[in-house]
């Protein structure tokens, strides 16, 4: 007799979740980036057999960590990964948020230099993460216009998981177009997402005190300057 299928093994197989990491995967796919997932990971790194299997663990752990917004500890977890190892589908995946765990701690320079030791693991699948990833390379090359055109229309696409953070991207861009008021109601809509995200929320609040700092278009900072010329 056939023994009977635990339910967790059942949605499992529903997910199409197998491999070393199918439990945290589970877990993921119900309860999102937190703590936990983070330990579960941890747990299946430890007996984690093949250097491909390390490899992927470690992979995860470095996104883990950049979505729980532990930006710091992601980028080391980035940097100590074998990328060589991962399946390609990963490895593309793993490359682009590689990209954006450097993008959000400021280091452009290593960014150019991931985009262009990785640039056929980077741009080799029509994704949304890649995309972002091209409105990135044009921001940091000061193509401020460009970035936002490809951010805006990242926008525009679904993003269940939250995990594009292309609005945080677009706001950046835009402030340094000084387009204060569309970056203020874009953090407004978006921003509230963030809150107890570590580096992200810091992140996102610096954001916030540049929007509310400088003066918007039309706004009092404008009418003060008609009156000082009075």
């Amino acid at each position: 007799m056939k023994a009977v299928k635990s339910l967790k093994d059942t949605v499992k197989g529903f997910l199409k979740m197998t491999g070393h990491y199918a439990d945290s995967a589970m877990y993921l796919a119900e309860h999102g980036y937190n703590d936990e997932y983070i330990k579960m990971l941890s747990a299946e790194c430890e007996t984690a057999g093949s250097p491909k299997e390390k490899a992927e663990g470690q992979a995860l752990t470095a996104q883990g960590l950049l979505f729980r917004g532990k930006l710091r500890d992601a980028l080391k977890a980035f940097e100590e990964t074998d990328i060589s190892r991962l399946p390609k589908t990963v490895g593309h995946v793993f490359a682009n948020n590689y990209i954006l765990c450097m993008f959000l701690l400021g280091k452009p320079e290593r960014i150019r230099t991931l985009y262009e030791e990785q640039n056929k693991l980077v741009l080799g699948e029509s994704t949304l993460v890649m995309r972002r990833t091209v409105g990135i390379k044009e921001y940091i090359e000061k193509r401020y216009e460009n970035a936002v055109t490809v951010f805006i229309k990242l926008l525009s696409e679904p993003d269940p998981r939250c995990t594009l953070m292309a609005d945080i991207c677009i706001v950046k861009a835009m402030l340094k177009l000084d387009m204060k008021d569309r970056a203020a109601e874009i953090a407004e809509l978006g921003f509230g997402r963030y809150t107890g995200m570590g580096d992200i929320t810091a992140e996102v609040n610096r954001l916030r005190l540049m929007i509310s700092a400088a003066p918007r278009q039309n706004g009092s900072g404008a009418k003060n300057k008609k009156k000082k010329r009075k």
